[in-house]
């Protein structure tokens, strides 16, 4: 038998597609990737203790940041902005004090000598709020419309006991200075 030398059909072309969906799915993939990367990294939560924020407020200029303090008992003023309410504090962190004015209502566990984490930004003048104590009173505040509570479940770390004792002593000279001044 000798092979059949009729011209057959030619066969049709490769598909490009078998090139293109793994190209696809590649692309795809790392979309993802970059995405989960993008919000990890500005998921985590950066702050400035309230006297990096002062010998940083040049730096900063009006540019929005995280500021962490310690609220000073005899600064706390709760009040009204015309309909909305505002909390007028001073809080303090390293020696040093930041005169606060947060619109909105405060954080559920808002209290003196609780630290905070603020929203917000630096503003030159009279936040224009009424029977308001400041402690820093050097012309600038900080607008906060973010508040939280800082705590964790870790009550007792025995490796920085003694200098988170030190720490809170200090910042309860601080405060009590401050209100008898």
């Amino acid at each position: 038998m000798t092979g059949d030398l009729t011209p057959q059909e030619p066969r049709p072309a490769r598909s490009r597609g078998g090139k293109i969906v793994p190209a696809v799915i590649a692309i795809g993939v790392a979309t993802v990737v970059v995405g989960l990367l993008w919000n990890l990294a500005s998921g985590s939560l950066f702050f400035y203790n309230a006297d990096e924020a002062v010998g940083r407020r040049a730096e900063l200029g009006d540019e929005r940041f995280t500021l962490q303090g310690s609220p000073i008992g005899c600064s706390i003023t709760e009040g009204f902005r015309g309909d909305d309410p505002v909390v007028a504090f001073s809080v303090s962190f390293g020696g040093e004090a930041v005169d606060i004015v947060h619109f909105g209502d405060p954080a559920d566990l808002f209290q003196a000598d609780v630290p905070v984490v603020l929203d917000g930004q630096w503003v030159r003048g009279d936040p224009g709020v009424g029977g308001r104590n400041p402690i820093a009173d050097d012309g600038w505040y900080f607008a906060s419309d973010r508040m939280r509570v800082k705590h964790d479940n870790d009550y007792i770390n025995d490796d920085e006991y003694d200098q988170r004792l030190a720490e809170s002593e200090a910042a309860t000279k601080f405060a009590a200075e401050a209100c008898s001044a």
